[in-house]
């Protein structure tokens, strides 16, 4: 290997050398003079450097290792993390406050608490999911990667490669008559306040954030009609416990005929204003759902009937009136549906169901 030293390049410092085929023209010192003899020390003290560095195979082809001054590491971008990506494709969708503090708030807070790293997806199936929930949230978060890949933050889709979870369809078992006796029967005994609200639920099958909410001034005695066109729901961009009035969950506006048992119903409660609530908590405040679920548990218990969800009521209203020969188009008007389609696929087989044939053994 020949000798690499430094040269007087129309006075200032040149090194001039080949490596492994590749040539190189390297300026020790910048700004270095060859007359200046520390200068020349300098540059013949890198030249001896790189040439030991050649030898041991330690050569470093950047030349920085070499240079008085190197040059600043150039800064790595920051890698791109779950919730950052998260945030901007969230923005990118222009949610409403309400749906962004759903499902999308909620997964947000997992990736705050679990603060996974890329490419992890362990830490969804870790949690202690419904496998509805599961699902819905794997595929948000797989819409969420599907963008960052087209924006270039990732190369892959991690959540491509999780699979769904399998539901179980839930068996929805009906209170019988006897069962809602029983159960207005539990309320009396146990907490009288909460029976009109209990009781209009049965007779209407309205959800429970429309029973909530109903006001005097949508309810009309003179033409025996109750008016469905507003809740009272939860305000998910609150603290989970205040509500908010809004349009029913599906947006509809049902009149209901008052029959003589829902008119006796409201017709011995006290009426208020048109903006007044018709049922009140025992402390004549709106009612709470969260404090009415667990004395229903309770009624429930005493009564000894198997526990079901209030949601239930609702599903006993409409699974009686497909029984008794309403239309499914009535019906679907009933739930403040628009179409019958969920009306037929939840309670299409309590009509027609075949008898087993005889058969003489």
């Amino acid at each position: 290997m020949k000798d690499i030293t430094p040269i007087d390049d129309h006075g200032s410092i040149r090194l001039r050398f080949s490596c492994n085929g590749q040539r190189y023209n390297f300026s020790p010192v910048p700004g270095g003079h060859y007359a200046t003899k520390r200068d020349l020390q300098t540059a013949t003290a890198k030249a001896t450097q790189i040439q030991n560095d050649i030898i041991a195979g330690n050569f470093d082809t950047t030349l920085d290792r070499y240079r008085i001054n190197p040059k600043p590491a150039a800064k790595k971008p920051p890698q791109a993390d779950y919730l950052d990506i998260w945030d901007k494709w969230v923005e990118t969708l222009e949610l409403s406050p309400d749906t962004q503090a759903d499902h999308y708030g909620s997964i947000r807070k997992m990736l705050v608490r679990y603060q996974p790293k890329l490419p992890q997806t362990q830490w969804l199936s870790d949690a202690n999911l419904a496998a509805s929930t599961f699902n819905k949230r794997r595929n948000y978060l797989r819409r969420c990667f599907d963008w960052a890949v087209k924006q270039n933050h990732l190369t892959d889709n991690p959540w491509d490669t999780v699979k769904a979870r399998r539901v179980e369809k839930e068996h929805i078992t009906p209170f019988s008559v006897a069962e809602l006796q029983s159960v207005l029967s539990g309320f009396e005994a146990m907490a009288k306040h909460y029976t009109p609200f209990v009781k209009f639920l049965m007779l209407t099958g309205a959800r429970m954030s429309e029973a909530i909410g109903l006001r005097w001034g949508l309810v009309n005695f003179e033409k025996a009609e109750i008016t469905i066109s507003e809740s009272l729901s939860i305000d998910r961009t609150k603290n989970g416990y205040q509500r908010k009035r809004k349009t029913t969950k599906t947006g509809s506006i049902r009149v209901l005929s008052m029959n003589k048992p829902i008119k006796g119903l409201l017709t011995a409660l006290t009426p208020g204003g048109v903006n007044d609530l018709v049922f009140h908590s025992a402390r004549g405040c709106q009612i709470s759902d969260c404090n009415f679920r667990q004395v229903w548990r309770k009624v429930l218990d005493s009564q000894g009937i198997p526990y079901r969800r209030p949601h239930i009521l609702r599903h006993t209203l409409l699974s009686h009136a497909v029984e008794q020969g309403m239309s499914f188009t009535a019906v679907a008007y009933l739930a403040g549906h628009s179409s019958a389609k969920m009306i037929v696929s939840t309670y299409g087989h309590l009509i027609n169901r075949p008898n087993l044939p005889d058969l003489e053994l």
